[in-house]
């Protein structure tokens, strides 16, 4: 089953286009309770494992991100995949122009030459990226159509809610004392705040020893 809150990125290892969805991570962690998982295949020598490995974080996530620009062979296999399980997906595609001697624009376009009628983003600008995976596909996924609805009700808890966040996603899970310690001076209590993530269904609350505060499975 994809773990709903989990959003796999594909691109390319080339810096002018790695560091934009290096950062997109970063902000879309800052702003949203989602995961974002980005392809890492450095160090991989076995290519057996790095196609179990792949097709293994796209099948476990709820949408995916692929990066046409380049028609990288790699980018390629995982839309393949995509394809296969079949996982929710959408394409985007650097249409800034190439300098001399780079990736022509009719090779970048290669890649999505069959999926025509596949939503893509074409961007210049990484805020341009970032608004448009945003709006055009991240905010269509279920979980974050809760969140939405979270931050609708709960406008003064989001800032505590996101950092709460930080640590469930850093270790797959939080405890109560760290959400009293996120809480401290706000106004908020944790049973508050708790009730408001379970009514929202943003986060699932277990019991006992091993229990804690967890992302929901379904």
């Amino acid at each position: 089953m994809p773990k709903i809150y989990q959003v796999f990125i594909g691109c390319p290892f080339a810096k002018e286009v790695r560091k934009s969805y290096d950062k997109l991570k970063k902000d879309l962690e800052a702003s949203t309770p989602l995961s974002i998982v980005l392809a890492d295949t450095i160090g991989v020598t076995s290519s057996d494992y790095l196609l179990e490995h792949i097709t293994e974080l796209i099948t476990d996530s709820a949408g995916c991100v692929f990066d046409a620009t380049g028609a990288n062979p790699n980018v390629s296999l995982e839309v393949g995949i995509a394809h296969t399980v079949p996982t929710d997906f959408i394409l985007t595609l650097k249409t800034r122009k190439p300098r001399t001697g780079s990736t022509t624009t009719a090779e970048v376009r290669s890649i999505i030459s069959d999926l025509q009628g596949k939503p893509r983003v074409e961007y210049k600008t990484y805020n341009t990226l970032r608004d448009d995976v945003e709006d055009r596909f991240l905010s269509t996924l279920p979980y974050m159509l809760r969140w939405k609805q979270f931050k609708a009700d709960n406008k003064g808890m989001v800032p505590y809610v996101l950092k709460f966040f930080s640590d469930v996603r850093s270790s797959g899970r939080s405890v109560r004392p760290r959400l009293v310690a996120i809480l401290e001076g706000s106004g908020f209590n944790a049973s508050d705040v708790t009730n408001a993530m379970r009514a929202a269904k943003i986060i699932s609350v277990q019991r006992g020893r091993s229990g804690g505060y967890f992302y929901p499975a379904k």
